[in-house]
Parts: C-alpha cells; structure tokens; sequence
C-alpha cells in the first residue's frame, strides 16, 4: 500500500488513526486533517489501490456507479487488501482507528465488521455503508453487534453525491448495531465542515481517553 504518514518512524506509545479517502482521490486529500490531531496520534493516510483513468484523475478502493453499486468481487478484494496492511503495522501502535470519507467510509465500516472490537472507534465522513450478501462471509456480525463499536457519523442530509436513500440504508444499518454518534451538517454539500472536524475529535479524545485510563 502506497501510504502518506504523518511520523517517519512507528511509534508504540501513539494511537494509529488510518485515514481512507473517498473515490477520485489520492492519500494526500485528507491529510491536511492531521494538523487537527494531537501529537498523541500518529496519521497513516492510505492511497487507494486501483489508478482511475485519466479523464477521471485518482484512485478508488473499487469501482463504482453513480448509485453507489459495485462488484463484490472488486469490494472483497479491496476489503482484504487493507485488513492485510492495517494488520501488519497495527503491533507498532497502542490503538488502531480508522477515517473514512465517502467510499473510505465504506471500507472502514467493511474493515470494522471484519474484526469485532479491533478497531478503538470509526469515522465515517459523508459515506455510506457497504451491505451485499455476497460479502457476508467475510463479516461476524453477530460478534460486531456485541461489541458496541463506538462510531461518529456526520453528513449532510442533502448531500449530493450520497443520495438520500442511501443514507436512509445506512442510518437503517448502523443504528441498532453500533454505539453511534450521528451529527448532520446542512450546507456542506460531499465535503468536511470545520464544526466536524472538531466533533470528531472531541469524540475521539473521549473514546482513546477512556480506555487508557
């Protein structure tokens, strides 16, 4: 994986925030973000892995229609590609989370069901969450349920990429499974507020806080 660290060395008294951009994009589109976080995180802003068309400019974590729908294949693939990297380097960091805008919310919330109770908490920016019964048996959700997985969710309820019915499939999906906090931003349009940005953080201190306690 091509990635953009925030820390040239590994850093075992850190708490690893992995970063997943959205679809078009590349690992340095979220990265300004890292200037938000403390010196207490170390940042791992992940490239997708497959090179879009030059018309199009970025990377994708898999191909996708204008509906949000892809192959499962092409999303299996994907998924098990970034288990395996998050899974090599997670031994060098006290705690690992994931950041995920658009499509890198659907990943993260994918990467969150793989292994219940891995992950310190999830940040979902103005995504969506991936449910296709070919991928079922890659989850435990059974197992993920029990976890209480602490989840930030932000969006705006307009956004227009996300369409409104897929963000009603997501609610629908993380509410009854997750332990969510789920904040809207009118007027962003498919982008990150400011007001965001530091409700995810305050969300993030209290969850990686509270466990080091």
């Amino acid at each position: 994986m091509h990635v953009r660290w925030s820390h040239d060395e590994p850093r075992p008294e850190s708490d690893l925030i992995v970063f997943l951009h959205g679809f078009g994009a590349d690992e340095n589109d979220l990265f300004p973000i890292a200037s938000y976080f403390d010196e207490q995180f170390t940042i791992a802003s992940v490239q997708a892995p497959k090179q879009l068309p030059q018309h199009f400019g970025g990377y994708c974590w898999f191909p996708i229609s204008t509906e949000l729908e892809a192959n499962a294949d092409e999303v299996r693939s994907s998924i098990l590609q970034l288990d395996e990297w998050v899974q090599s380097v997670a031994s060098d960091y006290r705690s690992v989370s994931l950041l995920g805008f658009s499509q890198g919310m659907a990943m993260a919330t994918s990467l969150m069901r793989m292994r219940p109770g891995f992950y310190r908490v999830i940040i979902g920016l103005s995504g969506f969450v991936i449910e296709d019964p070919q991928l079922a048996d890659l989850f435990d959700d059974e197992a993920f349920t029990a976890s209480a997985q602490p989840v930030f969710w932000g969006y705006d309820p307009a956004d227009p990429v996300v369409a409104s019915d897929r963000i009603a499939q997501t609610g629908a999906w993380l509410r009854p499974r997750v332990s969510l906090v789920e904040k809207t931003y009118s007027g962003i349009g498919h982008g990150i507020h400011p007001q965001e940005i530091q409700d995810f953080l305050t969300f993030l201190s209290e969850y990686v806080e509270r466990s080091i306690l």
